[in-house]
């Protein structure tokens, strides 16, 4: 099972798997101008989450890449920042129990 417990820093959970580090580089690169690093950080980490007890760790970052991406975009979208239908940017990870 490959696993990196060393976090990118200290509040963010995406360094479970190294391959995450490149995940987080595309999303900054994407993203950091549109709604700031600090989002981009909070939404990989609340993701990266989403998956901390999988198991089976080969697809994870396609998938908190992908899902990191649509909740990004949401909040460029969306009025003010806030994602569309949650309480604000804040609540970004209320969509994981549909995640899985």
């Amino acid at each position: 099972m490959d696993q990196d417990s060393t976090p990118l820093s200290s509040r963010i959970r995406h360094g479970l798997h190294p391959d995450f580090r490149e995940v987080a580089a595309q999303l900054h690169r994407d993203f950091d101008l549109l709604t700031g690093a600090e989002v981009v950080d909070r939404v990989l980490d609340e993701v990266a989450a989403r998956f901390a007890d999988a198991r089976v760790r080969t697809f994870l970052p396609l998938l908190v890449h992908r899902y990191a991406r649509s909740d990004l975009r949401s909040v460029t979208l969306a009025p003010g920042g806030a994602v569309p239908g949650r309480a604000g940017a804040s609540g970004v990870a209320s969509q994981a129990s549909s995640a899985g």
